[in-house]
């Protein structure tokens, strides 16, 4: 697997877009964050005091930065699908096959792509949560803590949720153009569908949709303060179940793709 990810490595490295896109999901992480921050800390004040705290302190700020972080995300998945049907675009899956890698090979390759993407854009949410923990410690010498680490581990579950339901919109419409459209266009609808039937319908299995299940892992970081019915303990419970749904659909991403793949005419 390490000599098909250096053939992989050699696709990408001198490919613009990459580097653009990659770039600025180093970026925008931080910066988002960063104007988040300063709406709460210096335009969200009484008295010279904030409405909302601290929330960009430990142990906090885990669940803070990894919350907003979130909006993000799809980034990173313009990024995947761009890399993606760019193989059908010039034909180098074709050309990868004919030079002796197996199918399966291909598809086993591309996702780890995806997952060597998940953890670096997790590794970049890591450092924002230090620096902006360190840097509102709240006069504590030893304020840094482990605690809430979890939201860390959540938000990269989430980020290859999505990836993948990028990657998937990728593998099977080819052109880059329609898929980041049809993947916006699903990422949305879900939206409207989930509110729809759960506020009006009242129906909660709406929760363990592919992307809502997912973001339900990092629940709105200032509940307590902003949001009436707020009920932490509930969502405690119901964490294992989303995490459980989140690996299902996972799998079944991935078993999709090698069937697609393995199916598909070159």
């Amino acid at each position: 697997m390490g000599r098909l990810l250096k053939i992989e490595w050699m696709k990408i490295k001198g490919y613009r877009t990459f580097w653009i896109l990659l770039a600025i999901t180093v970026v925008s992480i931080p910066s988002y964050n960063y104007v988040i921050f300063d709406f709460i800390t210096n335009r969200l004040q009484v008295n010279g005091q904030s409405l909302l705290g601290n929330p960009f302190a430990f142990p906090e700020t885990w669940q803070t930065v990894c919350f907003h972080s979130s909006f993000m995300i799809f980034i990173p998945a313009l990024l995947i699908i761009t890399l993606m049907t760019n193989e059908f675009t010039y034909k180098t899956h074709r050309q990868n096959v004919i030079d002796g890698w197996s199918r399966s090979q291909f598809i086993n390759v591309k996702l780890l792509e995806v997952l060597i993407l998940s953890v670096v854009v997790t590794g970049l949410v890591f450092l924002t949560i230090l620096y902006f923990g360190f840097s509102n410690k709240r006069n504590e010498p030893d304020a840094f803590t482990w605690k809430d680490t979890r939201y860390l581990v959540y938000f990269f579950v989430q980020m290859i949720s999505y990836s993948m339901i990028a990657f998937l919109c990728a593998l099977l419409i080819k052109r880059a153009g329609l898929a980041m459209g049809i993947y916006f266009i699903y990422m949305i609808l879900e939206q409207f569908v989930v509110v729809i039937l759960r506020e009006r319908y009242k129906i909660t299995a709406v929760n363990y949709m592919p992307e809502e299940v997912t973001d339900k892992l990092i629940p709105f970081p200032f509940g307590k303060r902003v949001l009436t019915g707020y009920n932490k303990e509930l969502w405690e419970k119901q964490v294992p179940y989303y995490l459980s749904v989140a690996a299902a659909y996972l799998l079944t991403y991935y078993l999709v793709a090698r069937w697609r793949f393995r199916k598909s005419d070159l």
